[in-house]
């Protein structure tokens, strides 16, 4: 089965004045059905977002087999992305262990889900349940412990919530959704309601990311 280009659809969905294009979402869960595994899926995907990679988008697919075509970042986005990471990394240097998600790490999650998150963490036991280097399947297997979205330019507070809410019933202890236009921070833990802060100067991640307190306000908000 081949992969195909998408043409880009109208700007209309962008923020006013933005030359972004508009998010959309397609319904391509009988195409993927016709995919006998998951590692057909992984390279139909693959194949899918590389044939694509010029129409100024990032793709994803929802555990219901929904393809989501969302904004690449801009220069400002991309920069919130690097602080959180290199942020989690240097706590992750003198931390508990285990690994940093960065923003192009694909996660295979149940039925078509196929996600990436701006920034993660993958506690030391999480990273136990994985196969040897170089054994390891396409992607990372599971949902990371950690996960953080940054709402982009392009993003709609409802889109990007939503997101989140399926990050947490794949098992996500604890997520943020960050919101620089807002400038709030939406909490999410198990069997919770969201925690909206709004202006918040830091976050602490604890219980679950012990010592690491991100400068959001620094780092993200008067960027």
């Amino acid at each position: 089965m081949t992969s195909q280009t998408v043409a880009s659809p109208p700007t209309a969905g962008s923020p006013p004045g933005s030359d972004l294009p508009a998010p959309f979402s397609l319904d391509i869960s009988s195409i993927l059905s016709l995919l006998p595994n998951d590692a057909a899926l992984d390279e139909w995907f693959l194949r899918f977002a590389s044939d694509n990679d010029e129409s100024g988008y990032q793709f994803e697919i929802d555990q219901h087999g929904r393809l989501w075509a969302m904004a690449s970042e801009g220069l400002d986005g991309q920069q919130r992305q690097f602080n959180l990471q290199f942020d989690l990394q240097n706590w992750l240097s003198t931390g508990p262990g285990g690994a940093v998600v960065i923003g192009n790490a694909l996660v295979r999650l149940p039925g078509f889900g196929r996600k990436a998150a701006d920034a993660g963490w993958i506690s030391p036991e999480q990273l136990e349940d994985l196969p040897p280097a170089g054994q390891r399947p396409f992607g990372i297997p599971f949902a990371p412990r950690f996960v953080v979205e940054t709402r982009s330019q392009s993003d709609s507070l409802e889109s990007q919530q939503s997101k989140m809410e399926e990050w947490k019933s794949y098992g996500v202890a604890v997520g943020w959704l960050i919101d620089p236009f807002a400038r709030q921070v939406h909490v999410y833990r198990p069997d919770a309601e969201p925690e909206v802060l709004d202006d918040p100067e830091t976050i602490d991640g604890g219980p679950e990311l012990v010592g690491f307190v991100f400068d959001v306000r620094r780092r993200v908000f008067d960027l």
